[in-house]
């Protein structure tokens, strides 16, 4: 069981604010057994804007996340996000080397991050292509990755709504596993495929 007292204080009490929110849902967990300790990759379908606080809540265990840098420009989100463990990643300007290397470093450093293989929400709910920035962390960080699949937040709160709704949600958390690399690929191109196997891992849970 994950000890909630190494939390930090903030993000301790965002986790718990977030749980009373995902309660009015009737959130169900599955495979919360599955989650490692140390640094592990959590890897999941994106719908919705509930996605990041919903999968941190369901693995049990402080994670960090990734968000453009474009959102840290304001004076409040550039205190604020830190402080709930978000990461700026550039997203709009091509490979951001810097921001890549620093997430393997805390990987490698026991954390845990959570990553959306598909870069960006779903529009219709339905899983989409990887992104293969997500393989290459995997591959450079060599870490357990985690799949994990949420289920009703799209209904809740999709990319085509502003105002919540209290629909029913399920996340269904896999078995950890360390990726496959195609015999024969050299490395840069096993990018890919290592991202596709992520997806067919969170397509896997039903």
């Amino acid at each position: 069981m994950y000890d909630f007292s190494t939390m930090g204080r903030f993000y301790r009490f965002a986790y718990n604010v977030v749980g009373l929110e995902l309660s009015l849902h009737g959130i169900r967990i599955e495979g919360r057994e599955n989650v490692p300790s140390g640094g592990c990759l959590i890897v999941s379908n994106h719908v919705s804007f509930m996605d990041p606080t919903t999968v941190g809540w369901a693995v049990e265990r402080e994670l960090y996340y990734l968000a453009r840098k474009t959102l840290f420009k304001p004076p409040f989100w550039s205190w604020f996000l830190p402080i709930c463990n978000v990461l700026p990643i550039d997203r709009d300007g091509g490979q951001d080397i810097s921001g890549l290397r620093r997430i393997i470093h805390m990987l490698k450093d026991g954390h845990a991050v959570l990553i959306f293989p598909e870069g960006t929400r779903s529009p219709d709910g339905n899983l989409q292509p990887p992104q293969a920035g997500a393989g290459l962390i995997a591959m450079k960080a060599g870490v357990p990755i985690l799949p994990v699949r949420v289920f009703g937040t799209f209904e809740s709160l999709s990319k085509h709504t502003k105002r919540l709704r209290f629909h029913p949600i399920r996340v269904v958390i896999g078995k950890p596993y360390l990726p496959t690399i195609p015999e024969g690929v050299r490395p840069r191109d096993a990018h890919g495929p290592v991202a596709q196997e992520m997806m067919d891992r969170i397509a896997a849970l039903k």
